[in-house]
């Protein structure tokens, strides 16, 4: 039996889905803010506005009620994402939009007023920096340490090993990093970085959903086949370092990927995808996937991982349950398997 809070939190999904399309179509599944997409849709809508009213104060009037009610809640919806800067971007084009079109009041919520007080940064001289060759530098790092890493575990692997591989200073490396765990974080980071952006670019083509999906789940299991050393380090023991803390990669891709809930809503205007939990199917998906890397790597990688991707797709797509009446087959039993 479903308890009252589900219920309750299933409703407010609901009701939020159209302004999970709206600001989905202005946002790039990474989080990246469309500007000039957003900028000619507050234009459009002013200018419906405009059409509407029989004169200039009435359409000032009624576009500043407009603008109120949209800010206040894209705002407030983007500050409860955790992102703040995409906030005050959005903001700032609507303002200039506005005062383009002539709309001479609007009100904005205090609380987003202070906080948007609160984030003035004024401008301090820079003196230049030796960026290029300190990113080098990282790199041979990073490159070093995933390969140690993933040879010796990371419990047994040393920064002295890392720095010799590298051929970076021991001193060097302590520059760029303050520990093991550190240098294990940042290069975590830097490869979901890596593959959400990547996962990023598949979700802006201008392609049916599922197409993009499809896309998305052929590219991640081919950087497992061709990055095997970084997915053992993601699900390695050094998930379990030194502070005790789990990681779990799936929730770090989810937070890389602020906006993918977003903008999935937005371009499923097909409703080619049910409307459910997303989280739940997102996870599920990558659990699915993660299960039948776990199978490879225990049958000693003697196929090519990739060749599974019909199979994924099918029981993703289609299920696994009889025939389904999706009328798209990607994958047609043969005799045997790999099981």
């Amino acid at each position: 039996m479903a308890h009252a809070n589900d219920t309750v939190q299933d409703r407010t999904r609901s009701r939020r889905i159209p302004l999970y399309a709206e600001i989905g179509k202005y946002f790039s599944i990474d989080g990246n803010f469309d500007e000039s997409a957003f900028r000619a849709a507050v234009r459009e809508s002013l200018g419906l506005i405009a059409e509407k009213q029989p004169d200039r104060a009435s359409f000032s009037e009624k576009a500043g009620q407009w603008l109120s009610a949209y800010l206040s809640n894209v705002t407030g919806y983007l500050e409860e994402k955790g992102m703040p800067d995409a906030s005050i971007r959005l903001f700032k084009v609507a303002v200039e939009e506005a005062a383009n079109a002539g709309v001479k009041d609007f009100s904005v919520p205090s609380q987003f007023l202070k906080k948007l007080m609160g984030r003035v940064n004024y401008p301090v001289p820079g003196k230049g920096d030796k960026r290029t060759v300190a990113d080098s530098k990282k790199r041979q790092i990073f490159d070093a340490a995933l390969h140690v890493f993933a040879m010796e575990g990371f419990q047994k692997a040393t920064i002295d090993d890392i720095a010799a591989l590298s051929g970076v200073g021991k001193g060097s490396v302590y520059r760029y990093f303050k520990s093991k765990d550190d240098l294990l974080e940042q290069l975590l980071a830097e490869k979901y970085r890596e593959i959400g952006s990547q996962i990023s670019i598949i979700f802006t083509r201008g392609t049916d959903i599922l197409v993009q999906i499809q896309e998305a789940i052929e590219f991640w299991v081919k950087y497992v086949e061709s990055n095997q050393n970084v997915y053992r380090l993601i699900h390695s023991e050094a998930m379990l370092h030194s502070s005790g803390k789990r990681d779990i990669f799936f929730g770090f891709l989810a937070s890389s990927l602020p906006m993918i809930k977003e903008r999935i809503v937005a371009i499923n205007q097909e409703k080619r995808l049910k409307t459910t939990n997303f989280y739940t199917v997102f996870y599920g998906i990558l659990g699915f996937i993660d299960g039948v890397v776990q199978k490879w790597l225990r049958c000693g990688m003697n196929y090519p991982l990739s060749d599974e991707i019909p199979v994924i797709l099918e029981v993703l797509f289609n299920g696994f349950v009889g025939e389904t009446k999706s009328g798209r087959r990607y994958f047609e039993s043969p005799g045997g398997d790999k099981s």
